[in-house]
């Protein structure tokens, strides 16, 4: 059986198959599965929610009445509104679930799309004031967003600084890095309607951010919204006995059945992630070190998974380890898993190296439901005649599953400061909204307030 890996010199994504008889590491099977352009999750059938027109909130009662309105805009959407008791079913789960759709329909819902134009002004508040405090007037403004879904954001900001600080606008620039062609073409279809004027300051670059190769030294703003939850993980067992750590890999058969093992040989980036860590704020050893029994995992936050109410794998009792061996022999003496954020250290050094005068601005899931078993777990899901149909494992057909990983911002921040050397803040939706947005706009006649309300397992990270 052959060895496949992304970094190859013939990198998976050249597949127009999927691969039969090569093992790989988990983060390249969940990266080609979600982003090869044959067959990958965002280059089939992948849709992004857009409302025909923005919700005008001081007509809607409260947010009861906002929802009514929401779920009558999805009707457009393959039948959408056919199965009503779908929409029942699911509406209690609005505010902790990305996506919904119809029959073969993969449909995303993002703030930016759901809340426009208000959402993607309070962006270009923040943005406008830290150009204002730091840049203006020596520098034009320039601002690189990853993953743009339809192009909404980009529009709404471009729109705001236009409308309230013409003289930034004509010196600002707005350039859009895309994976997905499907999506850059939606991109694309925006700036050439009527409703758009920015097609002159606006580009649109369709390639993956870990392609990029051009040094940018002028200073940036950098966004990325729902990135890093797509960003694929590695995961990783521990010796029970000894700690050291195991990298979990995938086999393919010829037949495309797949199998995991794990070898402690590690990549150069889960090597990485794990040293960078123990020499952080949230080391794993160094506080098992000081009680084995983990009683700092409460009071540091990243040893307390919420998704499955757990702790870090290693502060697990060697007791109850031994005997989950014993009745379960396939572990292999090894820990439960925990899943790694390789890419987004990846992604980090891309900002560095490329993009050393940045600013970033990203927003993602800190929680998310139906994880998968282990530490910082996806939700791996897809949807089946107007329902979403959750799996218990990552190793699935590849491209018919969202793989979908929560965020721990406070590390992501500290890894953050360890990698670019920049202090970054993190807030809740809510908080930085609170901030930024036009709260006025956006609230209902009873004094309700979706755009707050919703989306509370989501936070903001900038710097």
């Amino acid at each position: 059986m052959k060895r496949a890996f992304a970094s190859d010199s013939i990198p998976l994504n050249v597949n127009a198959q999927r691969p039969k008889n090569v093992k790989m590491t988990t983060g390249d099977f969940i990266e080609d599965s979600l982003y090869n352009p044959s067959y990958g999750y965002f280059s089939k059938e992948v849709e992004i929610y857009h409302p025909a027109k923005p919700l005008d909130y001081s007509d809607l009662k409260d947010q009861d009445e906002f929802m009514t309105s929401w779920l009558k805009s999805y009707e457009k959407y393959d039948n959408f509104g056919n199965n009503n008791n779908n929409n029942n079913n699911n509406k209690d789960n609005k505010n902790d679930s990305k996506k919904d759709g119809g029959p073969g329909l993969q449909l995303w819902h993002t703030p930016s799309e759901l809340f426009q134009p208000y959402y993607g002004e309070a962006l270009a508040r923040y943005l406008l004031v830290n150009y204002m405090l730091n840049q203006y007037p020596y520098k034009d403004l320039i601002i690189y967003e990853a993953g743009a879904g339809n192009g909404t954001l980009m529009l709404n900001i471009m729109d705001y600084i236009k409308r309230n600080q013409p003289d930034v606008y004509e010196r600002t620039r707005y350039k859009i890095i895309e994976i997905s062609s499907k999506l850059a073409t939606s991109q694309r279809a925006q700036l050439d309607s009527k409703i758009s004027q920015h097609s002159d300051k606006v580009e649109i670059i369709n390639k993956s951010i870990f392609e990029w190769e051009e040094v940018v030294p002028e200073p940036c703003f950098f966004i990325a919204l729902e990135v890093f939850d797509n960003f694929a993980h590695d995961v990783v067992r521990y010796d029970i006995d000894s700690g050291r750590p195991y990298q979990g890999y995938v086999a393919i058969s010829e037949h495309g059945d797949f199998q995991e093992f794990y070898n402690p040989e590690l990549d150069e980036w889960t090597s990485a992630f794990l040293g960078l860590r123990e020499q952080g704020k949230f080391s794993v050893f160094r506080d098992k070190e000081k009680s084995f029994l983990g009683k700092q995992f409460k009071n540091q936050g990243i040893f307390f998974n919420r998704n499955s109410q757990r702790r870090h794998p290693i502060y697990e009792s060697k007791m109850i380890n031994h005997l989950k061996n014993i009745l379960n022999p396939l572990r292999s003496n090894l820990s439960a898993p925990e899943y790694i954020p390789t890419r987004l250290l990846k992604f980090f050094h891309i900002l560095k190296y490329k993009f050393p005068e940045h600013q970033l601005l990203a927003s993602d899931f800190s929680s998310l439901p139906e994880v998968i078993q282990g530490y910082n777990a996806p939700t791996v899901q897809t949807f089946l005649n107007n329902r979403v149909v959750n799996v218990s494992t990552y190793m699935v057909l590849q491209g018919y599953f969202d793989i979908i990983f929560p965020t721990d911002f406070k590390f992501t921040s500290d890894l953050y400061r360890q990698v670019i050397g920049k202090v970054s803040k993190t807030a809740t939706h809510t908080a930085f909204l609170e901030q930024w947005a036009d709260i006025e706009a956006t609230t209902t006649r009873n004094g309700d307030n979706p755009m707050l309300d919703f989306y509370k397992n989501a936070a903001f990270l900038y710097s």
